[in-house]
């Protein structure tokens, strides 16, 4: 008889720990978290433009290579943008994800009102009753929203994520030694 073994999954547990001790550090201080965020933006941002560029030289028609100029031009100039002056660029990516969690709160309100009675209908009016508070929340301290929001955000999530990665490195056939372990003990017994 032949079980078929999870998949090997070598360092749940260390990735676990690193993540969680970023989220300390990003909830710590989440204005440095943050910034470095948009930095990573920036540099995306300078990345993709140079590909565009790049590209350009690779369209046929003229009309295509224009837009791929221009376009790439823009990514270019946001990029540097938001690197040369990362506070703003916090600023504006707080000022987005407020007004993400506000659009996404009404959405899930509006949308657990037309579910119910069905099961679950009051989680979803929760969790949008929890985004609208957090888009609020967000939006009534914006600007100086931006210096906590982002970073904050980020280490909840590294937090959680890490938690979850440590509690499944934690079960059973998880782990290379159990599974060569349970290799090991099937090998050993007789076959009939």
């Amino acid at each position: 008889m032949s079980t078929t073994n999870p998949p090997v999954i070598k360092n749940f547990k260390l990735t676990g720990i690193i993540l969680i001790v970023l989220g300390v550090i990003s909830l710590i201080t989440p204005a440095v978290a943050g910034t470095a965020v948009v930095l990573v933006i920036g540099s995306l941002l300078l990345f993709g433009g140079f590909l565009y560029l790049f590209q350009s030289s690779q369209v046929g028609d003229s009309s295509g290579k224009m837009m791929h100029i221009i376009l790439g031009i823009l990514m270019i100039l946001g990029g540097f943008g938001i690197i040369s002056h990362p506070l703003f660029g916090l600023s504006f990516l707080t000022l987005m994800m407020a007004m993400f969690f506000l659009f996404e709160g009404t959405w899930k309100i509006v949308m657990s009102f037309s579910m119910r009675p069905a099961a679950g209908w009051g989680q979803v009016l929760f969790s949008g009753i929890i985004s609208l508070l957090l888009g609020g929340l967000i939006w009534g301290e914006w600007p100086l929203s931006g210096l906590w929001a982002v970073g904050t955000l980020l280490g909840v999530d590294f937090l959680l994520t890490g938690f979850f990665l440590m509690n499944v490195g934690s079960l059973p056939g998880m782990s290379g030694q159990d599974q060569a372990e349970s290799q090991a003990g099937e090998s050993e017994t007789p076959q009939e």
